[in-house]
């Protein structure tokens, strides 16, 4: 008996030294009612010890109003939670209670106390079994925002997601020869609550075949290359919209005239809502700079073979989660900062069907500007007694500037299968897709 007595004395008389995790901003107004708001604030604090009410609705993770209004022999009371932003979702709970008049004041308050633990339960989430010691009751909770980052509920159990994509083109034409493209290409992405990480490698072949004039013979071209983009951001903010971003990539990609560059860039996201679900848009901007290191397979405009280079790129992007179909925009920059001329402007447009979570088909368009670009190779001066040689060389410098032209515009299809947690792929926006690549 005595013991039970120093059990209860000890919940009742030392409630500061539980764990009080979940803050909660009071705003309690009830004309007419029979109890009174300092009342219910007290009793409620008293009774659940990891509880804390706060003074400004900016500290608190849940906003608890509680209103009355008259009603025929009795008073309608309403109850509204409202909790702090967690990866753009505002959780919030909202419940009514009519009580009759001939109600006495302790049942009502009674009645209101169940109403408003009702509703802050959805707002707690008991990580640990309470304890008891020397007489003191311990209650830990754990912090939605801590919780690991998940896709949609029917892929909770997992955080990352790999897509593998293939794609070619072939044609074998009487009288032109064989043409052929192919690319190959896995993206890997891991998704956590204060961070992401995604990784992609790439491979591809191009060949392009022409008739020499007045021979049997057939001009040759064709290039081979290879890609890896890594991208790791960490959350700066506890609503997950501000984050950093660490973005390290490199390249072989003779068709540009590179035949080899390699960069390191950090810089800061924005995301007005990091975490999309269906029918929620975001908004965003990113910021980054940092070094470039290049090597030319031909001597370009400057008369370098390679160099080392301070680059920056920002963009401003748009996106809308539907349902079926997912909608993105983006208006980017990309400046190679030992001179302005080297400054390039791209928009892009693609849409997004997802026919399951994880197989989806997307069309896309890139239109480009470009001042000038720094690996645009010096014009050749090379006579060529071979006719089969100097058809070689025209196609290969038609190529390469296809990648560096002032202005251009690309479109393709894309057909994609994700293993893993396809929704991650629609569903998180911190530093999506992006790629220093450019």
């Amino acid at each position: 008996m005595r013991r039970g007595l120093l059990f209860a004395l000890g919940i009742v008389l030392t409630p500061a030294d539980a764990s009080a995790t979940l803050k909660i901003h009071w705003d309690c107004y009830l004309p007419n009612a029979n109890v009174d708001c300092g009342v219910l604030q007290s009793s409620l604090t008293s009774k659940v010890p990891f509880i804390t009410t706060v003074s400004s609705e900016r500290d608190a993770d849940v906003v608890v109003t509680l209103t009355s209004l008259p009603a025929e022999n009795a008073t309608r009371f309403k109850f509204d939670f409202v909790g702090r932003p967690v990866d753009g979702y505002v959780t919030q709970v909202h419940s009514t209670d009519k009580i009759p008049s001939i109600i006495d004041p302790t049942t009502t308050l009674v009645r209101i106390m169940t109403r408003v633990e009702r509703g802050l339960a959805d707002f707690m989430d008991q990580k640990e079994a309470s304890e008891v010691e020397q007489g003191k009751l311990t209650i830990v909770l754990s912090d939605p925002v801590d919780a690991p980052f998940t896709g949609r509920p029917e892929q909770t159990g997992r955080s990352w997601y790999i897509a593998p994509t293939v794609s070619s083109y072939l044609s074998d034409v009487v009288g032109v020869g064989i043409n052929a493209v192919g690319v190959v290409s896995l993206p890997f992405n891991y998704s956590q609550r204060d961070w992401r990480l995604q990784q992609s490698i790439g491979a591809s072949y191009t060949q392009l075949s022409q008739p020499v004039p007045g021979t049997t013979e057939t001009a040759t071209v064709s290039f081979a290359g290879a890609s890896a983009v890594n991208v790791l951001s960490r959350d700066l903010t506890r609503d997950h919209r501000l984050s950093f971003g660490v973005l390290l990539a490199a390249e072989k990609n003779p068709q540009a005239n590179y035949h080899f560059r390699a960069n390191g860039s950090v810089g800061l996201e924005y995301d007005l809502i990091p975490r999309q679900t269906a029918n929620q848009r975001n908004l965003g901007f990113r910021c980054a700079a940092g070094a470039e290191f290049q090597v030319y397979d031909a001597t370009n405009i400057e008369g370098l073979d390679q160099q080392v280079v301070p680059r920056e790129f920002c963009d401003l992007f748009f996106s809308w989660h539907f349902k079926p179909v997912d909608v993105a925009a983006t208006l980017g920059e990309n400046v190679v900062m030992k001179s302005s001329q080297y400054t390039s402007f791209s928009a892009s447009f693609s849409a997004t069907w997802r026919l399951t979570d994880n197989f989806m088909i997307s069309p896309w368009v890139v239109i480009q500007e470009i001042i000038t670009a720094i690996n645009e190779a010096q014009p050749s001066n090379v006579t060529y007694t071979d006719p089969q040689q100097e058809i070689e060389a025209s196609m290969r410098a038609a190529v390469e500037q296809g990648y560096t032209a002032p202005f251009g515009v690309q479109s393709g299809l894309s057909i994609k299968y994700v293993f893993g947690n396809g929704s991650l792929a629609s569903e998180d926006q911190r530093w999506r897709a992006v790629s220093s690549l450019r």
